[in-house]
């Protein structure tokens, strides 16, 4: 917007260079030149100053170009007609410079030009005045809608996490809420009705011991058969229930709040749960490694991290001891050996580093597939 006030401005300045009356009061450099030479210079100088000081904000050069302007002006009268242009820029300076340039533009105006000129040179100087705050005043509103829409902005994406994190909070206490009411459900079966199978299969062997009769001992015999398939049955229906009622997160931060050795850091980044093998092998990998770390390790802190990625799932486990501390490299432990065997049996790797801390790294390809599939997916 200030552009366009600069060239509206400009454009009534070179009207007036143009028809000004032919009896200004000649005097200085300007008696020397043509009054046409002597208007284009100005034009062209004005033009110089105006643009400098556009795109030159610091007050100290407008402040320097725009006194060397109206020193000119003094001299030659030609530069008189182009002053409302060049102090458009001058309302930014300090209050004091501001009205000592604008008293001297006028009182030279209105003595080097007639007095229809110098009143006109006063009233584009007014309408860059007002065109100077009307552009000062939509910048400021300008200003304040781009911080109330950049505050707005933040505010809905800050809702919008919110938002999104009460949501996966809720998905994940609904979740807990049905693995926890399937393993009471499982213990309900084991306790109750296993029990009572339990106890119908060993008094129809029972039985079958008492009676004479063969025959009686043949369907004493498919009794017991059939007890013992529902047993089975059973046994198996509650054994799926607890496998499926075991959440990899609950019992990962089960496991950091229990051990008090150090601090534990739980980094989990999990949006599906993994199957049942992948997520018993990372509930024993933790437990062995964190028991690692109490025995062997003088750290103070302890990061394990588990990871979802579009082809496996990664798990890590380490801590910040020294290099002196942590396990024996050259004797394989068993439990080492035993979290090896636990990832490799998934088609996973298993990797153990000693660099500034005790490192362990398991990743475990989602479906089963190879190791080396599931990386170049």
């Amino acid at each position: 917007m200030a552009i366009i006030d600069r060239l509206i401005i400009w454009s009534l300045c070179t009207v007036m260079a143009v028809t000004a009356q032919a009896d200004w009061v000649a005097g200085g450099v300007g008696a020397a030149m043509p009054r046409s030479v002597s208007a284009v210079t100005a034009m062209l100088a004005a033009t110089t100053v105006g643009g400098l000081n556009g795109y030159v904000r610091t007050k100290s050069f407008r402040a320097v170009t725009t006194v060397l302007f109206v020193t000119i002006s003094a001299v030659n009268a030609s530069f008189c007609t182009f002053l409302p242009f060049v102090l458009y820029d001058a309302f930014t300076l300090q209050p004091g410079l501001r009205h000592a340039v604008g008293g001297a533009a006028v009182a030279i105006s209105f003595a080097r030009l007639p007095v229809g000129d110098a009143l006109l040179i006063l009233g584009l100087l007014a309408a860059a005045w007002a065109l100077h705050a009307r552009t000062l005043e939509t910048e400021r509103v300008q200003a304040q809608l781009r911080q109330l829409r950049d505050y707005d902005r933040e505010i809905t994406l800050a809702l919008t996490e919110k938002n999104k994190a009460l949501m996966d909070k809720q998905d994940y206490e609904v979740r807990l809420a049905m693995l926890n009411e399937r393993s009471r459900i499982a213990r309900e079966i084991h306790d109750h009705v296993g029990h009572l199978l339990s106890r119908s299969i060993l008094q129809v062997g029972a039985l079958m011991v008492t009676v004479p009769t063969d025959e009686a001992k043949q369907g004493l015999s498919v009794m017991r058969d059939t007890l013992t398939q529902a047993m089975n049955s059973i046994r198996a229906s509650v054994h799926d229930l607890h496998d499926e009622s075991v959440d990899l997160r609950m019992q990962l931060e089960t496991i950091v709040r229990d051990f008090s050795f150090c601090q534990v850091r739980l980094d989990y980044r999990v949006e599906t749960q993994p199957p049942r093998d992948i997520t018993y092998c990372f509930i024993a990998v933790v437990r062995e490694g964190l028991s690692n770390v109490m025995r062997h390790s003088n750290a103070t802190e302890v990061t394990v991290s588990v990871i979802e990625h579009p082809a496996l799932y990664q798990l890590l486990v380490e801590d910040n001891g020294t290099a002196g501390s942590g396990v024996d490299m050259t004797a394989e432990g068993l439990g080492l050996r035993s979290m090896e065997d636990r990832v490799t049996a998934p088609n996973g790797r298993f990797l153990v580093e000693r660099r500034v801390g005790f490192r362990l790294f398991a990743s475990v390809p989602k479906g089963g597939q190879n190791h080396e599939s599931a990386y170049r997916g």
